[in-house]
């Protein structure tokens, strides 16, 4: 089989000043000589720059010192408040500075206003959108939102946002990521007079809200039930199947090689809740931590995820990443870490045109079967062979398959550099200015045995790992995927250290983990065995 496709770059959005990229991507508005406020208040509406319909969004308000500046009677959104399309800022008199954020797709608006007595204040926000991805067939969507279920479709609506999977407690316990208690989200006022049901209703006139799936975290692991219309399918060994689907929240929990061997698992969190929006988080409260294999600082949590799910693929498991804001008070607005499913596609054999997801089965399959692009920032549309994230290529021994990278790019932050990852290993890397000096082409590659294939886009950004993530595409020679030795070793030395962990434990607690344990060792020597590369 040889399959060839044509790479290139249909649109990017760069924002320049002096051929230097910077960030937010947005424009600058400076009112502190024309937007004086009456009697210490301001109207501030937003509008989609394009349609002039007024949109909901986020306002970050600070004073002129950088302390964060209270408005009464709002609804919190991670580091801000919602701007339910226009609101009255009544303030004290003084200098603030604001920005005003609509999820991803949307350039982040910045500037400054004074508020002084008795002068009248209003001003249109006209929010630019950079690239329209449900247009494009991607729908965006939060796998683990633990917020307030209170105006959700406002807060949704605010950060451009399509489905969220609501999480049950279940059995969880508090993981403090960073070792500081995370601030509390305050809940939204009985005196508000906005209506959040409206908003709702205006919005689903355009784009779906869908809120309908609801998981339970059992102490790391999310649990999502299955759809009325899955039960009784077969799985495609021919075993059936409730339709329950399982997720790894946690990638730095002790029983993680507990938890794979048990053949259940079905997604796994590449971008969670150690990545929060609103402080740079360099540990982990529990679990192995990543500075002892060597992921240290602010980068460290996001990077080692990343790399656990590299050695995970590596030993021939294939769970869907997701993204998702994790548990509630995490400072983060609903869809900062987000999933985008992909859509099917409208040409034969071609995933460069897909049609958007038709309701919110459709996006739940599309997330599960891994089509989709995880993101905390920059929008990354790519294609291998033709193909979205998720497929599988198949050819037989001695074959060679040809095949280019695909890639649309949408950034805000400044991007470090675009990468195409095989088998853990980088085989095409280049800063970004590089990359439009070449139009956006990606030299085909040529596959000879079987693996895996990952696109990033990692950004500048210093204070966690911000970065848009592909799926994995597999490529299966005689249907034999490829298993790691060293990366089963990886995970039988976690297991090792689980197991020193455990003889901590009085016996008492002890003795439920034995059987658990005994039966992963079994999973992992048999796994070793049928490694097929070292």
């Amino acid at each position: 089989m040889n399959q060839t496709k044509r790479s290139g770059i249909a649109n990017r959005f760069f924002c320049l000043f002096a051929a230097v990229l910077v960030a937010p991507c947005g424009v600058p508005h400076d009112w502190t000589a024309g937007a004086r406020a009456a009697g210490g208040v301001l109207r501030l509406t937003t509008a989609d720059e394009e349609s002039r319909q007024a949109i909901p969004s986020r306002l970050e308000l600070r004073t002129e010192s950088g302390k964060s500046a209270r408005v009464r009677r709002t609804i919190v959104s991670g580091p801000g408040i919602v701007l339910d399309r226009a609101l009255d800022l009544s303030l004290s008199n003084g200098a603030y500075r604001f920005r005003i954020v609509r999820g991803p797709e949307y350039r982040v608006v910045t500037g400054n206003f004074v508020i002084e007595p008795a002068a009248e204040g209003e001003r249109l926000i006209e929010m630019s959108r950079m690239v329209d991805m449900r247009a494009e067939g991607f729908l965006s969507g939060d796998l683990a939102y633990s917020g307030p279920s209170t105006d959700l479709s406002l807060l949704m609506a605010a950060e451009d946002l399509h489905v969220v999977t609501r999480v049950s407690p279940g059995e969880r316990g508090d993981r403090d990521s960073g070792g500081e208690k995370a601030p509390s989200r305050r809940s939204r006022p009985a005196a508000v007079t906005q209506k959040a049901d409206e908003v709702a209703a205006d919005e689903a006139n355009a784009e779906p809200i869908w809120t309908g799936q609801v998981a339970t975290d059992h102490d790391g692991l999310l649990v999502y039930p299955p759809r009325t219309e899955s039960l009784n399918d077969e799985s495609p060994d021919g075993d059936q199947i409730d339709g329950t689907r399982i997720a790894i929240a946690d990638p730095f929990a002790w029983q993680l090689p507990v938890w794979l061997a048990t053949g259940r698992i079905d997604g796994f969190f590449l971008l969670g809740d150690w990545l929060r929006e609103d402080r740079r988080i360099d540990r982990i409260g529990s679990g192995r931590p990543p500075a002892e294999i060597g992921f240290k600082g602010e980068q460290g949590p996001g990077r080692y995820a990343e790399f656990v799910y590299w050695q995970l693929l590596e030993t021939g498991l294939r769970p869907a990443p997701l993204a998702g804001t994790g548990p509630s008070e995490t400072g983060s607005a609903a869809g900062y870490n987000r999933t985008y499913a992909i859509g099917q596609s409208l040409l034969d054999d071609d995933d460069r045109r897909v049609a958007p997801v038709a309701d919110e089965a459709e996006f739940y399959d599309a997330v599960w079967a891994g089509r989709s692009v995880l993101t905390n920032g920059p929008l990354l549309r790519p294609t291998l062979g033709g193909y979205a994230p998720g497929h599988v290529f198949n050819a037989s021994d001695g074959e060679q398959l040809s095949m280019s990278v695909e890639l649309h790019l949408a950034v805000r932050d400044p991007v470090d550099y675009v990468e195409v990852i095989h088998n853990g290993g980088v085989i095409y890397s280049a800063r970004l200015d590089d990359f439009a000096k070449t139009q956006g082409v990606i030299p085909p590659f040529d596959f000879r045995s079987s693996g895996w294939v990952i696109v990033r886009v990692v950004t500048q950004f210093e204070e966690h790992y911000r970065a848009a993530i592909s799926a994995p595409w597999f490529i299966d020679f005689d249907h034999s995927p490829r298993i790691s030795k060293s990366a089963v070793e990886f995970f039988g030395q976690w297991l090792t250290d689980y197991e020193t962990e455990l003889k901590k434990l009085p016996p008492e607690r002890l003795a439920p983990h034995i059987k658990p344990v005994r039966t992963a060792r079994g999973f992992w020597r048999q796994r070793l065995q049928q490694a097929n590369v070292d």
